[in-house]
């Protein structure tokens, strides 16, 4: 009986977690959340190192802002409002000349900021701060 138990919480712990994975995958943008990616996009100073030291252009940025997917958990939208900041969305996406790159927008209210830039595949030695 006590192996029965043990199994049946084993069991229903992988379900858990499994549950727990599928909540943070990558999603794409709805159309009421996505408004922001119509703003005047800005870029920081930060973004325009990080995008230079890791080639990733402009029209590459635009591109993932229309293209890239949410990644969740690199994304943060609840906490924003409690903190006054805007919530920022990291999008997901291969370039037309195979970089995966990820980049951080932040969604304010008549702005979209470009906040940082990472290239997935290679690892970069920026001097940016």
């Amino acid at each position: 009986m006590f192996v029965i138990i043990i199994l049946a919480l084993l069991t229903l712990a992988v379900k858990r977690c499994n549950k727990s994975r599928e909540s943070h995958t990558n999603r794409t943008i709805s159309v009421n959340e996505g408004d922001w990616r119509h703003h005047k996009l800005i870029f920081t100073k930060h973004a325009r190192c990080r995008m230079e030291c890791r080639d990733i252009s402009e029209e590459e940025v635009e591109y993932i802002l229309v293209n890239g997917v949410i990644n969740e958990q690199k994304s943060k939208e609840e906490d924003a409002e409690a903190t006054g900041h805007c919530p920022t969305y990291a999008l997901e996406g291969k370039t037309n000349d195979g970089q995966q790159i990820r980049i951080v927008f932040g969604a304010c209210d008549k702005i979209t900021k470009v906040i940082t830039a990472i290239d997935l595949g290679v690892e970069h030695a920026c001097d940016c701060r």
